[in-house]
């Protein structure tokens, strides 16, 4: 029997989300602990600051 296939489904976050997580990370605030409390993955928050900083 096989199973039926089923398509990812991205997060859905908005844009000022992302913008308050990387100013708190800017701030001090950790990546582990920005991201759950702006409700974003922590490897988008990373992949956005290591853009930031290069």
């Amino acid at each position: 029997m096989s199973q039926s296939f089923t398509t990812k489904r991205y997060r859905r976050y908005t844009e000022e989300a992302l913008k308050d997580a990387l100013s708190a990370v800017g701030n001090g605030m950790g990546l582990r602990e920005a991201a759950p409390v702006f409700r974003l993955p922590r490897s988008t928050v990373l992949r956005h600051v290591e853009d930031t900083t290069q």
